[in-house]
């Protein structure tokens, strides 16, 4: 009786712990899905933000420890990755497609996949280290068309579900450092594993009638280029700026390459100037500015005793205004606050300051927004929530589509505008995406290594008993077999 009721509880407990890691290995792309179709999204990103990969500074620090502690983290954000990656077949989708049968729902994946800074876990590192995480960093985020320039140049086509994603590796304070740590060498060296710390990145905007068809991959053109690239195809499109914003407030510790950033910035801020109908989406490490309680991280820089920065959870508010008034971006994303933040910055008419407010989700948030006439400008920043595992190993799902003829005439009318300026809009919709943390995991882990064990002994200890009881009826047999003579004797 006891036997079958452990039985019992040995079964429950291993369908709860199977439960378990099957959700714990799908809940990525089971809760987090992207918006819109393939067919009416042009661009769809997978942002990650802040991993910090640790190394050798742990293992000093903790010894063994280190080397488990290590090995999860790296497993975990693989896993997330990879997840993330794959094409969201999603499953209520898919089972209506198969029920209507007039349509056909095919698998999403995406078109471009960022890590918005911070992909290791210190600036000082040697070179020997720099090698071993990279080569860590390469076996978590795979790029197999990287080239070993770190160029992103690439055709890619969104409607191609065969295409591979374009990745944009972007560096932060624990790559280089800030103001105060950042040199030459430390930029050079991060630079020839992942890219030009600023560049930018453009492709055609299609037409509505376009997205989707035949046509759509050859519309849509990848190219890394300083903002002088010719245009050709369709007359808008879509700038992906990558900046450096470590080396934007100072005074720095080389002038010569805050300098430089500041060269770029100006010059992609030619962009709309010559272009007004062109989009821009503004990728960076450190975020904006915004008054104390909208973020989990206040405004707050400290200083060395010669003004460099040693530490920043945001830019300056003139900065920031600069950014807003001069670059124009349509929408922002970066990282560097683990929390992450969700924020719209607006301009009023006949105003001159940027305002930052919390996105309310529950309201449409026109984001990216430009418009004129009497309405207010407004920008849409996300600082993507922190993948380590301490802070639920979140990422997002940033996409952009063209608005639908249909939608764009309705908005047109109710804001008594002009019919091109809503055309000229773009869509742009992000959706957090948040995993387990490392106690949830372990949780699991540990329950299936107990369940497994637990398995373990009880095959053992029935193996015993059936070798105790197969011995007794043996033991048994022998004494029944001996002559009754012998019996009688004993």
């Amino acid at each position: 009786m006891l036997a079958r009721i452990l039985l019992g509880i040995l079964y429950t407990a291993t369908g709860l712990a199977i439960i378990g890691t099957i959700v714990l290995h799908n809940h990525a792309r089971l809760t987090c899905h992207w918006n819109w179709d393939s067919k009416e999204s042009f661009m769809r990103m997978v942002v990650f933000a802040d991993p910090q990969m640790e190394g050798d500074a742990k293992i000093r620090r903790l010894g063994k420890r280190a080397h488990v502690d290590l090995a999860f983290n790296d497993a975990f954000m693989r896993h997330i990755y990879k997840k993330m990656m794959s094409p969201s077949w999603e499953p209520l989708a898919y089972l209506s497609s198969l029920l209507s049968r007039s349509t056909t729902h095919t698998p999403r994946s995406p078109t471009h996949v960022s890590i918005l800074g911070d992909l290791f876990s210190s600036q000082w590192i040697d070179d020997t280290e720099f090698d071993v995480r990279v080569a860590r960093y390469r076996s978590i985020f795979p790029d197999p068309s990287l080239s070993t320039s770190g160029s992103v140049a690439r055709t890619v086509g969104a409607g191609d579900e065969s295409s591979v994603p374009v990745m944009i590796n972007i560096t932060g304070n624990h790559d280089i450092g800030y103001g105060y740590d950042i040199s030459q060498d430390r930029v050079e060296r991060w630079e020839q594993v992942f890219g030009k710390s600023n560049f930018i990145s453009s492709m055609d905007i299609p037409t509505a009638a376009v997205v989707g068809s035949e046509n759509d991959t050859d519309s849509r053109r990848m190219q890394s280029s300083n903002g002088s690239e010719t245009r050709h195809g369709s007359s808008r499109k879509l700038h992906l700026v990558v900046l450096n914003t470590m080396l934007l407030d100072g005074p720095s510790s080389d002038e010569n390459l805050r300098g430089q950033t500041w060269e770029f910035l100006q010059e992609a801020s030619s962009l709309k100037e010559n272009n007004p109908q062109d989009k821009i989406v503004l990728l960076t490490h450190i975020p904006f500015h915004k008054e104390q309680g909208i973020c989990v991280d206040p405004p707050d820089i400290r200083v060395h005793w010669d003004n460099t920065i040693i530490e920043q959870t945001m830019l300056t508010p003139n900065t920031t205004q600069w950014i807003l008034n001069t670059l124009r971006p349509d929408f922002v994303l970066n990282g560097h606050d683990h929390y992450g933040c969700d924020v719209v910055h607006t301009l009023e008419h006949g105003q001159d300051t940027w305002i930052a407010s919390a996105t309310d989700l529950s309201l449409p948030v026109s984001s990216g927004s430009s418009h004129e006439g009497q309405r207010a400008k407004s920008v849409r920043e996300v600082t993507q929530r922190s993948m380590m595992a301490e802070f639920g190993g979140y990422s997002g799902l940033f996409e952009i589509k063209i608005p639908s003829t249909s939608s764009s005439s309705f908005a047109s009318d109710n804001n008594n505008s002009n019919s091109n300026s809503s055309e000229d809009e773009l869509e742009f919709h992000y959706t957090a995406c948040g995993f387990f943390n490392d106690l949830q995991v372990w949780t699991v882990i540990v329950t299936d290594l107990i369940v497994v064990i637990l398995w373990a002994l009880f095959g053992l200890a029935h193996l015993i008993a059936s070798s105790l009881a197969s011995l007794g009826q043996a033991r048994k047999k022998t004494h029944v077999s001996l002559p009754y003579e012998k019996q009688k004797l004993l």
